[in-house]
């Protein structure tokens, strides 16, 4: 196609648009913020089956949560072989409403270089729920990395190694054509990875930090910018989900969260 072409154009300026969002709020200064979560107005929502109790037919109202929130985050895999089973049921419900959405994959690590396999699983599970990561309305895939269950405890996975991480984020990258979004915290990067969160760098990040007033999440060690998205409770109500769960807020405007949703 020509590149006068103005389907051409038009897409170009939209995936320039979406990169400038991209790496303003990627690169933003790693400072502390003291600001209370309720200062900013765009708010989200992540889901996996936990969220919808112990019914199998406890579903959630994915209407009533577009009423009040902006944006979600599906929980879609975990490790290399577990898939959510909410996930492609959530996914096309949230698909009709006006919440921008995007899949996250929880990563479990069971040997020190599994993370071609956790990308591989995770790609098919996402995109056989019809998330394709360029379409209207979806958000960047997501990574999340965190403590994981073992024998009822919660620890750092000591199969865990940076280099299992890059090698996620590049097979996701090049799969979906789009910068994945990376969920931890900083005491986990501390704690768990030694520091060594430049891994990180270049991608928008969503901490979690609960119960800090007005205390901002801490910058994450290495990763060089400061927070895009931030959980900030697990225990809060949303209109529309069985129970309590987790909340979050954009840093920045509506539009902002739009540019970056294709």
């Amino acid at each position: 196609m020509p590149l006068t072409s103005p389907v051409r154009v038009s897409t170009a300026l939209a995936c320039t648009a979406a990169g400038t969002v991209l790496a303003a709020l990627a690169t933003a200064v790693p400072v502390a913020q003291v600001a209370s979560p309720a200062s900013y107005s765009v708010a989200g929502v992540d889901t996996s089956h936990h969220s919808h109790g112990r019914g199998e037919k406890e579903r959630i109202d994915w209407t009533r949560v577009a009423r009040t929130h902006s944006f979600v985050f599906l929980k879609a895999s975990q490790g290399a072989g577990y898939k959510d089973p909410w996930f492609t049921r959530d996914h096309a419900a949230v698909a009709r409403t006006s919440l921008l959405r995007a899949p996250y994959h929880f990563f479990d690590p069971r040997s020190t270089g599994d993370g071609a396999a956790q990308a591989r699983h995770f790609i098919a599970t996402a995109r056989a729920a019809g998330y394709r990561g360029n379409r209207a309305g979806e958000l960047p895939p997501v990574l999340d990395v965190e403590k994981v269950r073992r024998n009822h405890r919660e620890i750092c996975p000591r199969e865990l190694r940076p280099a299992q991480l890059t090698v996620f984020l590049r097979e996701v990258r090049k799969a979906f054509r789009v910068t994945p979004i990376v969920y931890t915290r900083a005491s986990f990067v501390k704690e768990c990875m030694g520091g060594r969160g430049r891994v990180f760098a270049g991608h928008p990040l969503w901490l979690a930090r609960y119960g800090s007033g007005t205390h901002e999440p801490q910058p994450v060690p290495g990763a060089g910018s400061s927070w895009t998205f931030w959980q900030h409770t697990e225990h809060g109500h949303t209109p529309g989900i069985p129970g309590t769960g987790d909340r979050n807020v954009f840093r920045g405007s509506r539009d902002q969260l739009r540019a970056m949703a294709s």
